[in-house]
């Protein structure tokens, strides 16, 4: 009989059935817990990612509404709420709520400023005594301060005439309205213009830049090693002029920060003659070059090339191919003109370039002088082409996302 009770009890010592299901119940609610944190997380990272991504496209949107001036603060902040709104609807369901966004418009930093809460309720977490997860989300938008100098070389061709060259004319200023807004800027903008059409109208400046006195102010290419360069016109490196050039009465007008002059020097602009576009471009280039501070008034002599904390650039817009050139030996004028944009270009100045109802030929210029894809741009309709000006003067301001 001792003999089974010593065995009867070491096989209920050996038995472990009862402590296996007490761990199985803890492992289990171990377990429970974990997916729950997971699941729970999961909710929390959607609603994240989806305040987010609203509050970029509502920052964004207001930030370009800052930039082009047309709307005032108020304004500004509902068509901001207005984009949040829309993007939390359209990302479909979702597994919290979120707080009415905050909008700050500061002019005079150029950025917006957007804040909002989202909270989401917890599931299984609850049972750890975490009711709910808030997470607050920032955004901005800014625009970059560096000063800025612009030559615009718009096309006054006679295939400009009628509508088409007053859709240019309300681009161009919608453009100037964006980089010198009346509320101010705290960093320099100057904008220069060179209208062209068969040649240049230097105004008074031809003189100096060709060495003739008297007769008309019309002006050419150069010839010899600095035809394709922002050489100084002096000595061999004069431009060119002759009397039986045709002119557009449309003058050069060098950098000003005067944006009420140059709004009415592109309004006075009309369109005759036919297209000397690689002197648009030439011309667009000389105006925004430190080697034509001899030429230019105090006011408009631009900063050299390295100064880091300036934008140079260079919009070339066009309806129509260049077919006008003067100097057999330097070739034609696309020809001509794809070599003074690759000049400039290496010399550190960015080339916007703009198709306006322009044929294939002229659209494969424009995309050769650009400064790359993200510098070119078609337009259908003068609706089109304010959108390109508009994008240009935004792409000017580096518009982006700070944070």
């Amino acid at each position: 009989m001792a003999a089974g009770f010593l065995k009867t009890a070491s096989s209920f010592s050996r038995d472990r059935q009862g402590t296996v299901a007490i761990l199985f119940g803890l492992m289990s609610f171990v377990f429970l817990m974990v997916a729950g944190v997971a699941i729970d997380y999961g909710r929390i990272i959607h609603m994240n990612m989806r305040l987010m991504s609203a509050a970029d496209a509502a920052a964004l949107a207001a930030g370009g509404a800052l930039l082009d001036g047309r709307l005032d603060d108020e304004q500004i902040k509902e068509l901001a709420k207005n984009y949040f709104e829309r993007n939390m609807l359209q990302a479909g369901q979702s597994f919290g709520t979120y707080s009415e966004p905050s909008i700050t418009v500061n002019r005079v930093a150029g950025n917006i400023i957007i804040d909002t809460v989202g909270t989401v309720p917890m599931s299984i977490t609850r049972l750890a005594g975490y009711t709910q997860a808030t997470m607050p989300v920032n955004v901005a938008t800014s625009y970059d301060q560096r000063d800025i100098e612009l030559g615009l070389a718009l096309d006054v061709t006679g295939s400009m005439r009628g509508t088409k060259l007053s859709d240019l004319k309300e681009a161009a200023k919608d453009l100037v309205e964006i980089l010198m807004p009346d509320s101010g800027q705290s960093n320099r903008v100057r904008i220069g213009l060179a209208p062209y059409a068969a040649s240049i109208n230097a105004g008074s400046y031809a003189e100096t830049v060709t060495g003739h006195s008297g007769g008309h102010n019309c002006v050419h290419e150069r010839t010899g090693a600095e035809r394709f360069t922002d050489a100084t016109p002096v000595g061999i490196n004069k431009l060119k002029r002759r009397d039986s050039m045709s002119c557009p009465s449309a003058t050069v007008r060098p950098l000003s920060d005067n944006k009420s002059q140059i709004k009415s020097s592109i309004d006075s602009y009309s369109a005759g003659g036919r297209t000397a576009g690689h002197l648009g471009a030439a011309w667009a280039w000389y105006l925004i070059s430190p080697a034509w501070n001899s030429i230019w008034p105090t006011s408009a002599k631009p900063v050299a090339y390295d100064q880091v904390n300036t934008t140079k650039a260079v919009v070339l817009m066009t309806d129509g191919i260049f077919n006008q050139a003067y100097e057999s030996g330097n070739g034609s004028s696309e020809n001509q003109a794809r070599s003074v944009c690759g000049a400039m270009k290496a010399k550190g100045v960015a080339v916007y370039s703009v198709a306006f109802q322009a044929p294939s030929s002229a659209q494969n210029l424009l995309q050769d002088c650009s400064s790359g894809s993200s510098f070119y741009y078609t337009a259908a309709n003068g609706e089109e082409l304010r959108q390109a000006f508009t994008e240009i003067a935004k792409n000017l301001n580096n518009l982006r996302l700070t944070n």
